[in-house]
C-alpha cells in the first residue's frame, strides 16, 4: 500500500528530528512490503466554490489511501494548518491523527481541559495573561520552584523553572508584554519526580512501548530525549497504563505519546504528544514503534475501505 505522511514546513527539506523519524517509518513501511509518500504543506492548495476541493502538487489525490500526520501546526500557519488536515477528513480520507486530537495536544490548554473534564489526574495548573494573581496562585500552589510553560511549545522549549515570587512576576511581565498576550501556564514543581518522567507511546487501544526518561544533568529538570536526556526501558503499574491509555482517548488520538509524572500522590499526566518522536521510544524499548503505526493506518485504511463498500 502507499501510505502518505503530512508533514508542515515551507520547503520540501526536512529538519534533523523529522529526519531521523522519517527514516524509520521509510524502513517499517518497507520491511511490511508498504511504500512511504510525504506530502508538505506547500504542495497542497484548498479550493471551494461549487463544492470543496484540495489540490496536490506532485501527488494524486485519488492515490491517497491513507494519511498519516506526522506534523507539528504551531506558527503562524497554524490555522491553515489546521484546516489542511481537515479538509483531508471531510474529502473521505482516513486520516491518523485527526486534527481535533491533534489541535487539543498540542494547545497545553485545551489538553488540561480535556484531561481534568475525564478526570485524568494532571499536576494543578494555572492559565495566566498577567501577573496580577500570582500571589494567589503561588499561595494555592504553597512552595517554590515552579514551572512556567508556553501554552504550545514542544521537546522541552518554552518551559522554565522559576525559584521565587519576585522571579515568577519578573518573567511572566516580561513574556506578556503586549496588548494580545499568549496565555502561560503556571504549573506545581513535582520535587520527587527530580529530572524524570515516563514517555508511553499509545496506538489505537494498546500500548506499544514505554521508556522512563531523565534529564541530561544535575539540575536540569526537562528529561527530553532532544535536550539530551537518557532514557531506558520502563516498566509501568497498571495504574500507569490506564492513565496512558485514557489520556490519548480523552484527546482523541490514535497515536499519542503520553508524559507521566510519578508522584507522591499517584501518576498524572504532564502532556499528551500527537507527534512523539520515534527515535527515542524505539532506542529505550527495542521495538519497532514505526512498524506498528504503519500496521495501524493500514487497518484504518482497510476499514475504512470496507465499510465505504458496504
Amino acid at each position: 500500500m502507499l501510505i502518505h505522511v503530512l508533514t508542515f514546513g515551507q520547503s520540501q527539506k526536512l529538519g534533523e528530528s523529522l529526519k531521523g523519524n522519517m527514516a524509520l517509518m521509510e524502513n517499517a513501511a518497507t520491511k511490511l512490503g508498504h511504500q512511504i509518500s510525504i506530502i508538505f504543506e506547500n504542495q497542497c492548495y484548498m479550493k471551494f466554490g461549487n463544492s470543496a476541493g484540495l489540490v496536490l502538487k506532485n501527488h494524486e489525490l485519488k492515490d491517497v489511501n491513507v494519511l498519516i500526520v506526522r506534523a507539528n501546526p504551531a506558527g503562524a500557519n497554524m490555522m491553515f494548518r489546521s484546516t489542511l488536515i481537515r479538509q483531508f477528513e471531510l474529502l473521505g480520507i482516513p486520516v491518523v491523527n485527526k486534527e481535533l486530537g491533534v489541535m487539543r495536544a498540542k494547545n497545553k490548554i485545551k489538553t488540561l481541559q480535556v484531561l481534568t473534564r475525564k478526570n485524568v489526574p494532571v499536576p494543578r495548573s494555572f492559565i495566566v495573561t498577567n501577573s496580577a494573581n500570582v500571589d494567589e496562585i503561588v499561595s494555592e500552589i504553597g512552595s517554590f520552584p515552579v514551572i512556567l510553560k508556553a501554552v504550545s511549545g514542544s521537546q522541552g522549549k518554552g518551559v522554565s523553572i522559576i525559584e521565587s515570587k519576585r522571579g515568577l512576576r519578573s518573567v511572566i511581565e516580561m513574556v506578556v508584554k503586549d496588548q494580545d498576550p499568549e496565555p502561560l501556564i503556571i504549573q506545581e514543581y513535582v520535587k520527587e519526580s527530580k529530572g524524570h518522567d515516563l514517555r508511553v507511546f499509545v496506538i489505537g487501544k494498546k500500548i506499544v512501548g514505554a521508556m522512563e526518561r531523565i534529564a541530561k544533568k544535575r539540575g536540569e529538570f526537562r528529561s527530553n530525549f532532544h535536550l539530551g536526556g537518557r532514557v531506558r526501558i520502563a516498566d509501568l503499574s497498571d495504574d500507569e497504563k490506564k492513565l496512558a491509555l485514557d489520556a490519548a482517548r480523552a484527546c482523541g488520538l490514535d497515536f499519542a505519546g503520553v508524559d507521566i509524572l510519578r508522584t507522591k500522590t499517584g501518576p498524572k499526566v504532564l502532556e499528551v504528544n500527537a507527534n512523539p518522536g520515534l527515535e527515542g521510544i524505539t532506542h529505550a524499548s527495542g521495538r519497532d514503534i514505526a512498524g506498528e503505526i504503519i500496521k495501524y493506518a493500514v487497518k484504518k485504511s482497510k476499514r475504512f475501505k470496507n465499510r465505504k463498500n458496504k
